[in-house]
Formats: C-alpha cells, sequence, structure tokens
C-alpha cells in the first residue's frame, strides 16, 4: 500500500549530501550547515514535498510551484485515451509477473518491507498489484505530485538513506532520465544488501515525451546498465509486433503532421500485437519493443566478456 511521508520520514535525507533533514518553519530542509541546501526549505506541493537538487537537475523549483506540481508532459488519461491503448497493445505479461514475483521476494527479506517506485506518477502497465498488498509498503515517487506519490523526487539523486528500501520499481523511466547510469548507481546505493529491482525499457519506440525523452537500450545494453546486480530474469516486454504499430503511428504522423492520423493507423495496425506470441526467442529479443531487467543488489558487478555470453545465453520472452 502507498505509504505517507510520516512513515518513511526516518529514511528522508538531503539529495545532494545525504545528510539528515529537519523540520523547519516553511519545510523540510538539510541539517548540515556545511551543505549548500542548508538553510533553504525544499519546495512543497500538495502536500507533497519535493526532495530535489534543482542546481544538479533538469526541472526548475519555479516552475514547479507554478505549474502546482502537475506532469510536464500532457499524459492521455481519458476513457477514450485508454480504450485504445486496450485495442492497440496487449498486456504488459512481463510486469505483471514480476510484480507479482517481486512482492513474493520483498516479502520473504523481511515482514514489512518497503517497495520504492521511482517515475510511478502514474501507475505502470501491470505493476497494478504492487499498491494492493497490504504488507509492502510503497514509496512512490516522481518529478510530479500525483495520488500515486509520496514524494516529489529526481532519480539521479534519490532523498533516501543508503540501504533504506528492499526493493525497486523503475518502469518507462529510464529513457526518460539524462544519466541512466547515474539512477541505476542511486538505486544501488538506496537498496539493502540482497536488495530487488525490476526495470522495464524501451528500446524500439519513439520519441513519446517530447524534451524528456532521452535514450533506448538493447536487452544486452539494459544488462549492462545493471551490471552491479545479480541476474535473476530478464527478457522482452514488447515484441517486434508492437514496436511496428509503433513505428507506424509515427510514420504517418510525420508524413502528415497529424497526430490523430497517426493513432487512426495504429488502431488499423493493432492486430501486430499478436504477432508477438509467435516467433524466434532471439529474433524477438533484437526487435523488441520493450525490455526488462529483474535482478538482486551485488558487490561483484559482471565483466565485459559476461555480456556477450549473456547475450548468447539469455533465453528471452
Amino acid at each position: 500500500m502507498l505509504v505517507q511521508l510520516s512513515e518513511i520520514r526516518e529514511s528522508l535525507v538531503c539529495p545532494r549530501c545525504h545528510s539528515p533533514l529537519h523540520d523547519g518553519t516553511t519545510g523540510l530542509q538539510c541539517a548540515t550547515s556545511t551543505c549548500d541546501l542548508a538553510g533553504q526549505a525544499f519546495p512543497t506541493v500538495a502536500a507533497q514535498p519535493a526532495l530535489i537538487d534543482f542546481d544538479h537537475s533538469i526541472f526548475d523549483s519555479a516552475e514547479l510551484l507554478t505549474s502546482g506540481g502537475s506532469s510536464y508532459s500532457v499524459r492521455r488519461t481519458g476513457v477514450l485515451a485508454r480504450a485504445v491503448r486496450r485495442l492497440t497493445f496487449v498486456a504488459n505479461r512481463a510486469a505483471e509477473a514480476k510484480a507479482g514475483q517481486i512482492l513474493a521476494d520483498v516479502k520473504a527479506l523481511t515482514p514489512r518491507p518497503r517497495l520504492l517506485v521511482i517515475g510511478g506518477g502514474a501507475v505502470g502497465q501491470g505493476a497494478e498489484s504492487i499498491y494492493d498488498d497490504p504488507q509492502v509498503q510503497v514509496i512512490g515517487t516522481d518529478i510530479y505530485q500525483s495520488p500515486h506519490t509520496t514524494l516529489i523526487a529526481d532519480g539521479h539523486r534519490l532523498p533516501f538513506a543508503d540501504e533504506s528500501v528492499d526493493g525497486v520499481w523503475i518502469q518507462a523511466v529510464l529513457e526518460h532520465v539524462l544519466d541512466p547510469q547515474q539512477v541505476v548507481a542511486e538505486i544501488h546505493r538506496v537498496l539493502r544488501p540482497d536488495g530487488l529491482v525490476f526495470a522495464d525499457t524501451p528500446f524500439m519506440q519513439q520519441v513519446h515525451e517530447a524534451a524528456y525523452d532521452f535514450t533506448r537500450f538493447t536487452l544486452s545494453g539494459h544488462r549492462w546498465l545493471f551490471r552491479d546486480f545479480a541476474l535473476i530474469d530478464a527478457g522482452t516486454s514488447g515484441g517486434a509486433g508492437v514496436a511496428t504499430i509503433w513505428s507506424l503511428r509515427y510514420l504517418v504522423r510525420a508524413v502528415t503532421g497529424n497526430g490523430q492520423l497517426g493513432r487512426l493507423a495504429e488502431i488499423a495496425f493493432s492486430w501486430l500485437r499478436f504477432v508477438d506470441r509467435w516467433g524466434d526467442p532471439r529474433g524477438v529479443a533484437d526487435a523488441a519493443s520493450g525490455v526488462y531487467f529483474y535482478g538482486r543488489k551485488s558487490l561483484a558487478p559482471i565483466t565485459p566478456k559476461d555480456i556477450i555470453a549473456f547475450y548468447n545465453e539469455q533465453k528471452t520472452r
């Protein structure tokens, strides 16, 4: 279940120096006088603190306050948009399966585990079950406030103490960060020993959040990104059929300049999603729409030679 801020207060730290926070007259502040962020309160929006080191972020505190903490991107959340998405894309079975697995695995670590969701302003496809388990404390974060977030944070500098969470869920986020390796290093820092991480990231998808879209990963590149984690499972979260639907939609939009016509093309070719139920596993991975990694925090990173073996041995879905 989504936790309240008071339930995790002791684990919150300054995103720059990782010192404890104290309650100032206007909000949370860094408790270390030598930190450049000391003496100024972090902004609060809709009762959620924005624990962001704005000097080292692409996000701006004034803009955050002016917008009331709303999303930086236009998100299609209406009934029609959801209907089109259900018609066009198959369920994310990889995320559904891993949501159940990470819930079971973090509960095996401790009776009342904490699961940090990075980029949880909107519930990810297939991730619904992680918010329903009363035994798991879900800490929702994003760079905007929503009913699914506990606080506002930038993944590059997480405002959590070392080894303070048992699991991390980061879905459709790493393509939207400037430095994915720094974000993954932060995940490694805040995870307890043997802590778990699930990441689901696009490979063959076009730009979908305008100025806030930066990177894509092959299955092997994704594994190398998480080289400081022991592999439990990895594979595809969307195959060549879904990737083709994306391409056709953006082709029509590029040629006509009309996004609505692109959406119609997406619907017209939605039958291609069924292609992903078959195919050679290696070929599916090489043409995947998205890839995932599920692993455990490790102190023994894989080597460059290991990544070649991973490509040759990995069984994909």
